[in-house]
């Protein structure tokens, strides 16, 4: 029986057999752990490598997209080499200085895309996409850097060669938002209450509805126009008013799809304004949309244009701009086939009736939105004006007779001498029309606040409106709104014929008088067209005195409100105006045309008294419709914001912000539309 001492030896053999075999068993798992390791070595280096490509694309999209937009610069859009030039540079100091490397990774692009692109960003069906525009283009505000490189060489060769010979892609795509509200317009005149609360009726009322244009002239509008001007409507009220989001107003499709009534915007805004209006102008505002019975919808896309980016403190337009330019929106009638009968009353009695008639062929808007993209215009509009002055030809042929025996009274009793009058039947219709072509601001360039510069710098661009005045006559009643007939230039009136050919006896054939001529004086009025304002692009000047608005979420983007904006007085470059006022010249005269022999001798004088008497006798209608300039043309266009021959441009508000990653998405591919 073997002992205790015959068994050890045993248990060491086996004991080191056990540790050889662990042994074994280490070698063959260090050997397994070595391929794992080195495929989460190339794994890690793979996306280490990406995600450094993928923030270079990032800082090159962000710092290339400042010069792009031109708010790094004098606010003009960078042409594409030195947007390309900046991408190379950032990539560059992210790549030890290694600008030939940089420059072979952006050759190459993403799926046909180039490794740096130029364009702006649009909204389609909710989504931001990245539209490529040429070099150039004004409304560049936004870049694309599509980077492309090799893969890395793999940490472990034989297990990495399934990672090898392929490349990686980096997309950014980045955009400076730099955007401005203005408006061009005019400012207020010396107005009476019968042309503005006339005009509101013709806006605000429905066709026909002598309760609603009593509601409008019942209300003090002139005294509460200037709290209208100095009453600012920003884009987080405008949404409060039509009970939507700022959000939903920033996209253009649900902005198209915002077509409120007119009385229901009114009064949205009534509750929207809050504290924030005097409670004169919150009033007047009540009663207006309380009164406004104008079944037709206000098109806001239309009147706004682009909100796209536009934050809610910012303003967009004073509450009497947006109150006409609603109305005129609401209005608008592209074929001008059926006008505005405004209720204003001109009439002279026993002289002329007047009918004033409305057609807004294209509804102003507003200026918002980036250097190049913004736009504010005035309405094209014409203005129809009926004069219904056959009372004043009733009594005129006994007037001239009158005239002509009290003449020749004076030159004592001339035998022989023969006269004849012949007055023009009634009716005498005269018409004026005026066709306007709005006039225009545009937002060429904006500067953003740097360290160096605190305030933002707005450079614009302006042209006056323009219009062409042709005077004529109808036929019809003036309410009908008839067109007119411009074919000739002068209306007959009279005819005055003296013939003083046989001063003295005359025996049938035989005078045995003196001879002093004969004549014949043709009397009309002379009907004149006239072209008024110049309309070519003037560069204003820079409107840089700004003052930050205190917004009500710190997150939003700076807003900074233009120095000279009502209630404020005007700032050394805000508002400006282009040209000197410009106003329509309406041309009544009287002309006339002599034939015969002519009259001499004692009877030299009678034409020239003869005319001047006529002058008399036609001046209250030369007065009435020569005077039309200023006592209703030039107030009812200064309403409806417009100035001919002259543009007024006020700068609202300039919001901006840090340049922001829009998206990095890969161009060419599903989720990149």
């Amino acid at each position: 029986m073997p002992t205790s001492s015959d068994r050890t030896p045993r248990r060491l053999r086996l004991r080191s057999q056990q540790r050889g075999a662990a042994g074994v068993f280490l070698v063959i798992s260090l050997l397994l752990l070595v391929p794992i390791l080195a495929l989460a070595l190339n794994i890690g280096q793979l996306y280490y490598a990406q995600r450094d490509l993928e923030k270079q694309a990032t800082l090159a999209a962000l710092s290339a997209t400042q010069v792009a937009s031109g708010c790094a610069n004098d606010g003009r859009p960078g042409l594409l080499a030195a947007v390309t030039q900046e991408v190379i540079r950032i990539i560059a100091a992210n790549n030890a200085g290694n600008a030939a490397g940089v420059a072979a990774l952006l050759t190459s692009g993403i799926n046909g895309s180039p490794g740096v692109e130029v364009g702006r960003i649009d909204v389609a069906g909710g989504l931001r996409r990245f539209v490529p525009l040429v070099d150039g283009d004004p409304t560049v505000n936004a870049v694309r850097v599509n980077l492309t490189r090799p893969q890395p060489t793999p940490f472990l060769i034989p297990v990495g060669a399934v990672f090898g010979g392929g490349n990686l892609f980096a997309s950014a795509t980045a955009q400076q938002a730099a955007i401005g509200t203005f408006n061009v317009g005019s400012g207020l005149l010396s107005l009476n209450g019968g042309i503005v609360n006339g005009l509101l009726g013709g806006l605000l009322c429905a066709p026909g509805d002598a309760a609603c244009q009593a509601s409008i002239l019942s209300l003090d509008v002139v005294n509460g126009m200037q709290g209208l001007v100095n009453t600012q409507v920003s884009l987080g009220q405008l949404a409060t008013a039509l009970g939507v989001s700022v959000k939903d107003l920033s996209d253009p499709l649900t902005l198209s799809a915002q077509t409120p009534i007119l009385s229901e915007l009114l009064g949205g805004l009534v509750g929207a304004l809050g504290d924030t209006a005097s409670g004169t102008v919150v009033a007047l505002l009540q009663g207006l949309a309380n009164a406004a019975s104008n079944p037709r919808q206000v098109p806001l896309g239309q009147l706004l244009g682009s909100l796209e980016g536009l934050s809610g403190d910012t303003p967009i337009a004073n509450l009497l701009d947006l109150l006409i330019g609603s109305g005129q929106a609401a209005v608008a009638d592209p074929s001008g086939v059926t006008p505005i009968n405004l209720p204003i009353m001109l009439s002279v009695p026993g002289v002329a009736n007047v009918a004033t008639f409305i057609n807004v062929l294209e509804p102003p808007q507003f200026g918002i939105g980036r250097p190049g993209q913004a736009e504010a215009k005035t309405a094209q509009v014409r203005l129809l004006i009926r004069i219904e002055a056959g009372g004043i030809l009733n009594g005129l042929l006994g007037a001239i007779n009158g005239l002509l025996n009290g003449i020749l009274s004076l030159l004592g009793s001339l035998v022989g001498l023969k006269t004849t009058v012949s007055v023009v039947s009634p009716p005498l219709n005269l018409g004026v029309d005026v066709q306007v072509a709005g006039g225009a601001a545009t937002l060429e360039r904006l500067q953003c606040p740097t360290s160096g510069r605190a305030d933002p710098v707005a450079h614009l661009d302006a042209r006056t409106a323009t219009a062409t005045v042709a005077v004529g006559t109808f036929t019809g009643a003036a309410f009908s709104a008839p067109a007119l007939n411009t074919a000739t230039n002068t209306f007959p009136i009279a005819t005055v014929g003296i013939d003083a050919s046989c001063v003295g006896v005359k025996l049938g054939s035989l005078c045995l008088g003196v001879n002093l001529g004969t004549t014949s004086v043709n009397v009309g009025l002379g009907l004149t067209g006239v072209g008024v304002g110049a309309g070519a692009p003037v560069a204003l000047d820079p409107v840089g005195e700004f003052t930050p608005a205190a917004v009500s979420n710190s997150r939003l983007q700076p807003v900074f409100i233009a120095d000279g904006v009502p209630p404020q007085a005007p700032a050394a470059a805000n508002p400006q105006s282009i040209s000197a006022p410009t106003t329509v010249d309406i041309s009544l005269d009287l002309t006339n045309t002599q034939s015969g022999s002519g009259l001499v001798g004692v009877l030299t004088g009678v034409v020239s008294n003869l005319l001047t008497g006529i002058v008399n006798l036609l001046n209250p209608l030369l007065n009435l419709v020569n005077g039309l300039t200023t006592s209703l043309v030039d107030p009812l266009l200064s309403l409806l914001g417009i100035q001919l021959g002259t543009a007024t441009v006020t700068m609202n508000a300039v919001q901006t912000g840090q340049p922001q990653l829009i998206s990095t998405c890969l161009p060419g591919t599903a989720a990149c539309p």
